[in-house]
């Protein structure tokens, strides 16, 4: 009977890829990190993205609240609101004998 030799198919084919195909593996190599670097990317703009939705949101709020405030400041500032609570109050002018001066003196 002959006999059979068996070829290490393993190990050869190993180093033909190696050998002969040092160029492809590294691009091949270059290629995967490429494609990881992009879904990277892609993923962090997305969340950059929802963020500054998040953020116009927080900003256009709080321009609204300042607006109110600023509005509510002029309606409570109103000049012929304050007589008007005073005089329900019978709050008066005051007069010149009422008036205390404070100086002070900064030595």
């Amino acid at each position: 009977m002959m006999m059979l030799d068996r070829y290490p198919l393993r190990k050869l084919i190993l180093d033909d890829l190696f050998a002969a195909n040092k160029i492809a593996i590294v691009l091949w190599f270059v290629m995967i990190g490429s494609a990881v670097a992009t879904i990277w990317i892609i993923h962090h703009t997305r969340q950059l993205n929802t963020e500054n939705g998040e953020l116009i949101l927080a900003k256009q709020a709080l321009e609204n609240e300042y607006i109110n405030l600023k509005l509510e400041e002029r309606a409570l500032d109103d000049n012929v609101r304050i007589t008007s609570i005073a005089n329900r109050l019978k709050m008066g002018y005051i007069t010149s004998d009422q008036q205390v001066i404070i100086i002070e003196n900064n030595h």
